[in-house]
């Protein structure tokens, strides 16, 4: 099944119909989709190349295998036999065989996919691809695609390296999807609020919400998905890690301290013991760009503020440290078919709202454009005020046009009462306004005001469930 990424799709689409080369590089987390985008985007296309790496292979192994592949695409059964001595002896033979052909009418696809297991995790590959791309193949019409898991190689040897410098013309950071791009995966016999609790916990990368079964409830699938003795979500994390970036041990120390803590650059390296300087710099930057963390900066500082401060974003991740990690001797022990019951009992409703107010920072764009103001949003985050009148605000915009808006998210089984009201405006009179800015609120709820909240007209925006994911 494939689901939303419109806007990948228009850019792919737009490097093929250009009259020129193009290098398109697509990278993002274990799980997120790059594989399924580059084949749906090439399935109708005559004149492509496919090719996809194979893990903990040496270099004359994916050389091997490459030549096997290449030889089932042409239809050469003795390809698998002959011995290709280097990279640049079996591009010499794939550029005369494949790039050179006479006949072609339409732009060539070659996609690598894994390229950082392709190239086992050096550089070397990158430098003879950006010799084949310049000199041999960049005149023939081609469209090369570089596609990689987000690790520290996928931006320094490819995105950021001096080999590939102005040749790039496409660049795709792949992310989840859309809360109603991910409500497509669901049976439409689902309600609402069962497909939200499988997006608190599961978030909306698509090969999970693919492993969930519709006939079954959603205590059944993720009893099955993450509290049983298989249950293939038990070894995702070590998946995410150990197979997804180098250094592993120094990634992970920060998520399983971000898992309880809202940190700055500062505290993270004194927790951690890696030093505050580029290297640190360089773990957040790759943990942000996969979406298992998430940085803002408190409201009314500067984007560059030292007070900057980090957490934990990935919903599967949230969930696995709170229940899944310390239920782990139970889980082999038991049999039981409802652990998750078991583990989770009196304390799983409270979870929800916390996950369901971090999913909504976490999608805040996607919500404002649902508000009607996403073009205008400048910065957005929660607010914290830890003064003698301490108090939180779950999500503030300050927008382009001198509007904040105030945003209360409440995970309540029944419509919001007009109670919130003196909440909500006991916030706002304590919160600093810039000079010049104007205020607005908005209630984010599963099922919206109900008739009296409505009447009064106390919030500027709504937003329910159903206007959320449907």
């Amino acid at each position: 099944m494939f689901v939303g990424r419109k806007k990948e799709l228009t850019l792919l689409e737009e490097s093929y119909s250009s009259q020129q080369s193009a290098l398109v590089v697509i990278y993002g987390r274990r799980r997120i989709g790059k594989s399924r985008l580059i084949h749906h985007f090439a399935h109708k296309k005559s004149s492509k190349f496919l090719f996809e790496a194979v893990e903990n292979q040496n270099t004359q192994a994916q050389i091997k295998h490459f030549a096997a592949d290449l030889g089932r695409q042409i239809k050469d059964s003795l390809l698998s036999k002959v011995v290709f001595s280097s990279w640049e002896e079996i591009f010499d033979y794939f550029t005369e065989k494949v790039v050179k052909r006479k006949n072609r009418q339409q732009k060539l696809i070659i996609s690598f996919d894994e390229i950082q297991w392709m190239a086992v995790n050096r550089s070397k590959l990158i430098s003879i691809l950006k010799y084949f791309y310049d000199n041999h193949w960049k005149e023939h019409n081609v469209m090369l695609i570089l596609c990689g898991s987000i690790a520290s190689f996928m931006i320094t040897k490819i995105v950021n390296s001096n080999a590939l410098y102005g040749r790039i013309t496409t660049e795709i950071a792949l992310q989840g999807l859309r809360p109603d791009e991910a409500v497509q995966f669901f049976d439409k016999r689902k309600s609402h609020d069962e497909i939200m609790r499988y997006l608190l916990v599961f978030g909306t990368v698509p090969k999970y919400l693919e492993q969930i079964r519709q006939d079954r409830s959603f205590h059944w699938n993720v009893n099955a998905l993450c509290f049983s003795s298989h249950a293939i979500m038990m070894n995702e994390v070590e998946r995410i890690f150990y197979s997804h970036f180098r250094e592993t041990e120094g990634y992970l120390s920060i998520v399983e301290y971000l898992r309880s803590h809202i940190a700055t650059h500062k505290e993270i390296s004194k927790a951690v013991k890696i030093p505050s300087g580029g290297g640190l710099t360089r773990y957040l930057t790759t943990l942000k760009q996969a979406e298992i963390i998430r940085s803002f900066v408190p409201f009314g500082k500067k984007q560059t503020s030292t007070l900057r401060k980090y957490m934990l974003s990935d919903e599967f991740l949230i969930f696995y440290y709170k229940y899944m990690k310390e239920s782990e001797d139970i889980i082999e022990n038991s049999s039981v078919e409802d652990v998750f019951e078991t583990v989770t009992a009196g304390s799983f409703d409270v979870w929800l709202g916390f996950a369901f107010e971090r999913f909504c920072i976490k999608h805040a764009l996607f919500l404002a454009s649902k508000m009607g103001f996403g073009r205008k949003v400048l910065t957005f985050g929660s607010y914290f005020e830890k003064k003698s009148e301490g108090f939180q605000i779950d999500l503030l915009y300050k927008r382009t046009d001198k509007i904040i808006v105030v945003c209360e998210i409440k995970y309540h089984s029944r419509e919001i009462s007009k109670k919130v009201l003196m909440e909500v405006d006991r916030k706002v009179a304590l919160l600093s306004i810039p000079r010049g800015y104007s205020v607005q609120t908005a209630l984010i709820s599963l099922y919206g005001p109900d008739s009296a909240l409505r009447a009064k007209k106390g919030f500027d925006y709504y937003l329910s469930l159903d206007d959320i994911i449907s």
